[in-house]
């Protein structure tokens, strides 16, 4: 852009110039076509459809289908005109104007025989412009100028970025070999503190073991005696039909024979060879002395499993919720009735002997705590491990990024720049995604995370393209192209919506500007003019 407009105000200066010396040509003849206009020979037609006497042109009469003939009248309707207009910018008007009575050239040529009477503004026009373009210059060769700065920095900053990579390299290839070493030092650890915590593990089962067998041996003989109603040493099938939750097919029956099926088929036991009993029937006895167990229903406190039959009087009030409620029952039971989790197992954990395992000796615990330490030691060197690998994946994406030619627009990156309308924040983060959220609340949406550059080819860094940004209702994935433009600030300017989730950003940066050639010399010419 910027050497366009230098070239532009060049080319401005040098028709202003031009104007000075008219050369003379049919009237609305650009000077560029004056070979084709000559009088002392036959006009042919631009379009080569005919051959005409040149006193027929500019005869008001249309000769010619492609209005060549009629260049400074209105005869033909496909005619246009050429405005000179000295010291302003040549232009084409249609002929249908010529002669309008509106003055549509600035050097009022057009309306040579309309008797309309306007003023030639063509060098206020021609002033202006140059002002203009003068002030854009100004902006161009400052941005430029701000671009070389940027190209510097942001040289300096790759040789760092570079020079930190090469550093953190060494520094992870150091910190792995500590961590091989640390893992050693860990395993080595590792392994006697698992034997001791074995050991111990071990003794602590073994005595528990031996705790059940004896809490055991005492409910066995316990039973015995609640069962001996008679209190003759002997339990027989009469005395063991009073327990009937021992029914073996719990059809609420429990008969004689088989009771003596429990006692092994034998009418009375004495306690001798009572134990091979117990041993079958201790899951089922409850004793008349023991507290209720979670099934009897007459504990409204401890409902349980075999409680909830006796809760379905209550549950047929509200039929309609009764899948629910049995839900909700089950809740209940597990979550307020029982407040142990209601996991015991009472052939492991028959009485409060069961307890959590107890502290390791002093050997045991010096061999954790040695362990532990070399487990924290690995722990922090892996994990410095991995934020070394962080921090250098994280510079090579920098450093592999496209940034133009001199690394010019590095500064852009890890930025954030918005644009605030009566309705949304745009956010642009170069070289990340371009989001949009409502002003007055409410979620952001991605408008496309950074692609590629997508410019023409010699002017590739004017486009940036930002793509699969969030799915629209019905339609494809947003995306953004953002437009450079020149400038000495870095800000965006505006933001449209051409088609449908395609978005297009105008930002401003002087990392596109470009040297505006020859731009003093030309100016200095200019004023000398």
């Amino acid at each position: 852009m910027c050497v366009s407009m230098a070239h532009g105000f060049l080319l401005l200066s040098l028709l202003w110039i031009a104007s000075a010396v008219e050369v003379q040509r049919p009237r609305g003849v650009p000077l560029s076509k004056r070979q084709f206009y000559e009088e002392n020979r036959p006009f042919t037609c631009l379009d080569g459809s005919r051959t005409i006497p040149f006193d027929r042109v500019n005869d008001d009469y249309c000769d010619c289908r492609d209005g060549s003939d009629e260049p400074g009248t209105a005869a033909c309707p496909n005619g246009s005109f050429h405005c000179s207009n000295a010291g302003f910018r040549p232009g084409f008007i249609p002929s249908s104007r010529i002669n309008d009575g509106v003055c549509d050239c600035c050097d009022t040529t057009d309306e040579y025989n309309s008797g309309a009477v306007c003023p030639n503004t063509c060098r206020d026009l021609g002033r202006q412009e140059r002002e203009s373009l003068q002030k854009i210059a100004e902006v161009a060769k400052e941005g430029f100028l701000l671009k070389q700065q940027l190209i510097q920095q942001a040289q300096r900053g790759l040789e760092e970025k570079q020079s930190k990579v090469s550093e953190l390299m060494l520094n992870k290839k150091t910190t792995e070999e500590r961590l091989e070493a640390l893992r050693l030092v860990k395993e080595t650890a590792e392994q006697p503190e698992k034997q001791a915590k074995g050991r111990h593990l071990k003794a602590w089962e073994e005595q528990q073991a031996v705790l059940r067998a004896e809490k055991d041996k005492a409910n066995m003989a316990e039973a015995f005696l609640k069962l001996d109603l008679d209190a003759d040493g002997l339990v027989s099938a009469v005395e063991l039909q009073s327990h009937t939750e021992l029914d073996p097919n719990d059809d609420g029956m429990f008969t004689e024979v088989e009771a003596q099926g429990v006692l092994g088929g034998v009418e009375v036991m004495d306690e001798g060879s009572f134990e091979a009993v117990w041993s079958n029937i201790k899951d089922k006895y409850v004793s008349e002395t023991d507290p209720p167990s979670p099934g009897a229903p007459q504990t409204p406190e401890d409902p349980g499993e075999a409680g909830d039959p006796e809760q379905d009087p209550d549950e047929e009030e509200v039929p309609e919720d009764y899948e629910d409620q049995d839900d909700e029952d089950d809740d209940e039971a597990d979550d307020e009735d029982y407040k142990p989790p209601p996991t015991v197992q009472p052939t492991e954990v028959p009485g409060d002997e069961d307890e959590a395992l107890p502290p390791y000796d002093p050997d045991t615990q010096s061999l954790i705590d040695v362990a532990q330490k070399a487990r924290d030691e690995f722990d922090e060197a892996e994990g410095a491990v991995r934020a070394l690998d962080d921090q250098i994946k994280g510079l090579e994406k920098e450093i592999s990024l496209d940034f133009g030619p001199g690394f010019e627009f590095a500064y852009l990156y890890g930025q954030c720049y918005d644009l605030t309308t009566s309705e949304y924040i745009y956010r642009i983060c170069p070289f990340n995604r371009v989001t949009q959220k409502p002003k007055f609340g409410g979620s952001e949406t991605n408008l496309g995370s950074w692609g590629s550059w997508s410019g023409p080819e010699g002017n590739t860094y004017s486009l940036m393209k930002y793509d699969h940004g969030t799915g629209c209702w019905q339609g494809p994935n947003r995306s953004t192209t953002v437009k450079l433009t020149c400038g000495k600030e870095t800000v965006v300017v505006s933001t449209s919506e051409p088609s449908r989730c395609e978005y297009l950003m105008e930002f401003i940066t002087p990392a596109v500007c470009h040297e505006p050639a020859g731009l003093d010399s030309d100016l200095h010419g200019h004023t000398e003019l």
